[in-house]
């Protein structure tokens, strides 16, 4: 008789399969293209809504054509969607707050030009929060590393002055989108090559 413990590590292991396709970090770059094409520039508002489908029903389409054939497909009971709405918001406020402490530091607070320099850092204290809840989720060093890397980014990109609105900003999204596609695409490339396509088909009577 298993116990919850049991239970607990069964899902967690399962869970953790599910980021072995590198799909979520192809996603990802997807996404932080969109951000690096739209940001500043109303006329592109409009791919925001691809973005969604990148993240949304694009990427369940993409496992169930790579990843369930090969590894198959458990469905894990839904996260308290109130808890976890409840800690990205916290990570979000926890952020801005962090970004307006340091900017009353230096006498900048109510300096817009200086909020829009320190965009990219915002950013990549956000995302980074993504990342290491996958990290959590994955337990996987490359989660982990791409977090310290879009905080990393984030913050280098607040000094350099990039022409045009938000330009920092569009720099470090493009930067975080080719390390998450090289990265995504790189962990597909091995997934596809140590997973072959299961065959539950039985082998024909002679």
């Amino acid at each position: 008789m298993s116990t919850r413990s049991d239970i607990h590590a069964m899902q967690r292991a399962g869970r953790r399969e599910t980021y072995l396709d590198g799909l979520l970090e192809v996603a990802i770059g997807g996404v932080l293209f969109i951000v690096a094409l739209a940001t500043g520039r109303p006329a592109f508002y409009w791919t925001y809504l691809a973005a969604i489908l990148i993240l949304g029903p694009g990427l369940r389409r993409l496992k169930a054509r790579y990843t369930y054939p090969r590894i198959g497909y458990v469905k894990f009971p839904d996260e308290d969607p109130k808890r976890v709405g409840k800690g990205i918001v916290t990570w979000v406020i926890g952020v801005f707050l962090l970004v307006a402490v340091m900017l009353t530091l230096t006498g900048h607070l109510t300096d817009n030009l200086a909020w829009r320099r320190a965009a990219p850092a915002l950013a990549g204290l956000a995302f980074a929060g993504g990342f290491l809840y996958m990290a959590q989720q994955s337990r996987l060093v490359r989660h982990y590393v791409l977090a310290a890397v879009s905080v990393l980014l984030g913050v280098l990109m607040v000094w350099p002055t990039v022409e045009g609105a938000y330009g920092n900003l569009r720099v470090w999204a493009t930067m975080m989108a080719l390390l998450s596609l090289a990265v995504g695409a790189d962990v597909l490339r091995r997934f596809l090559r140590d997973h072959p396509v299961v065959d539950e088909r039985m082998p024909d009577a002679q």
